[in-house]
C-alpha cells in the first residue's frame, strides 16, 4: 500500500499559501527593545543539559511521516554544493540521500551521535545554552537547519 507523506495528508499545511513565510519575513516589525526577561526562559528543570545529553540516543525523535515531509522539503529547497550548518545536530540530519552538499557541519552536544551522522563533513560539540554563540564566521553557510530542538535553546538573544 502506498504511504502518504505528512505534507500530503495534512490539510493544515495544504492551506498555507506558497511563499507565506517569505512574505512575512520581507518586512518584519521587531519591537524596539528585547521584550523578554530571563524568567521567560526559565525551565522547570534547570539542571545542566550536559547531564541529559551525555548518553547517546540513536533514535528518531519524530515519526516517519514527519521525517518524510522534512526530507522532501529539503530535497525541494537544497541545491547541490550548498554549505549547510545543522545546529542541535545528532546522528541523523534527515537530508536527502541523493543531495550532495558542499561543507556540511553539525553542531550538537553528543560526540558519539555526531560521529554517527554520515551526512556531516565535520562537527562541533558545543552546548549553545552555556555559550550561545556560533563558532563560525558570518556568512559561512548557505543554509542553517535546526530540527525538533529549537525549543531546547533558552538563550536566544
Amino acid at each position: 500500500a502506498a504511504t502518504r507523506s505528512f505534507a500530503q495528508s495534512s490539510t493544515a499545511l495544504q492551506s498555507i499559501p506558497t511563499g507565506m513565510a517569505e512574505k512575512v519575513l520581507q518586512a518584519p516589525k521587531w519591537p524596539p527593545e528585547w521584550p523578554y526577561s530571563a524568567e521567560d526562559f526559565a525551565r522547570q528543570d534547570e539542571s545542566d543539559d550536559g547531564i541529559f545529553y551525555d548518553t547517546p540516543r540513536l533514535c528518531y525523535h519524530i515519526d516517519d511521516a514527519a521525517v518524510s515531509a522534512l526530507t522532501k522539503y529539503y530535497s525541494e529547497n537544497f541545491k547541490d554544493g550548498e554549505d549547510v550548518l545543522d545546529i542541535c545536530s545528532s546522528w541523523v540530519s534527515h537530508y536527502p540521500s541523493e543531495w550532495k552538499g558542499g561543507n556540511v557541519v553539525g553542531l550538537g552536544m553528543n560526540e558519539v551521535e555526531l560521529q554517527q551522522n554520515k551526512q556531516l563533513d565535520s562537527y562541533v560539540v558545543k552546548d549553545l545554552n552555556k555559550e550561545p554563540e556560533l563558532p563560525f564566521d558570518d556568512n559561512s553557510f548557505d543554509k542553517v537547519t535546526c530540527v525538533v530542538s529549537v525549543d531546547y535553546l533558552n538563550k536566544p538573544k
